[in-house]
């Protein structure tokens, strides 16, 4: 695995090219169905007293606040994603904080939040256990692994597609900005469920011309 380190303030930044652990794929290869709610699903992510506001937050601000992990990357252009990864044993889960490579801008803005349960979800070198002061973890309206389906639409309402164990909610809108007509904003979230409660979830936000 090669590393390279840059500086960020007082602290050193790892970033690692080949990483163990890296996001799992999306829920679906295209996005071919409008978005169908008024309201963003979760503009951001709690973790214990961090809130990490998608777009915002940076990876280099979340590695500082956790003082672990490695900031990984693979891929190039539109492919290109750079990422954290922490574990939770107790709860057998991983989780992956994201930043798309073109979407993220150079400073690595988060822009998407990956968690799912594992039968031996492991602390590892590429993915160490998440520390306690940034637990428990939430998306808006108290969403996260272990919700149920139920809950989740009474939420939010009937979602944008469905598909198998996966379902999508998704918002799209406009603010205010330098190209013509205002800035695209599309903000996601899906989730994979078995028997009724969640055991991945994939949520995040990206704004373009």
């Amino acid at each position: 695995m090669k590393r390279a380190s840059l500086f960020f303030g007082a602290f050193s930044i790892t970033f690692s090219a080949i990483a163990a652990v890296p996001p799992p794929s999306g829920a679906f290869d295209a996005i071919e169905w409008p978005a169908s709610l008024r309201k963003a699903p979760s503009r951001s992510a709690t973790f214990g007293e961090l809130v990490i506001q998608f777009e915002k937050t940076t990876l280099a601000q979340v590695m500082s606040e956790a003082s672990v992990g490695t900031i990984a990357h693979q891929g190039d252009a539109g492919d290109s994603v750079y990422w954290l990864c922490y574990s939770q044993p107790n709860a057998g889960a991983l989780i992956w904080i994201i930043s798309n490579g073109e979407m993220g801008g150079d400073n690595h803005a988060v822009t998407g939040v990956i968690a799912e349960q594992f039968k031996s979800a492991r602390a590892s070198i590429d993915c160490p256990a998440l520390p306690v002061k940034l637990q428990p973890l939430s998306l808006a309206h108290d969403v996260w692994l272990g919700s149920t389906d139920v809950a989740i639409q009474q939420m939010l309402g009937m979602p944008s597609h469905q598909a198998g164990a996966w379902r999508a909610f998704d918002f799209q809108g406009r603010k205010q900005g330098e190209c013509e007509g205002g800035y695209d904003v599309y903000n996601w979230l899906r989730t994979r469920s078995d028997k009724g409660r969640v055991n991945r979830i994939d949520a995040g936000q990206v704004t373009s011309c």
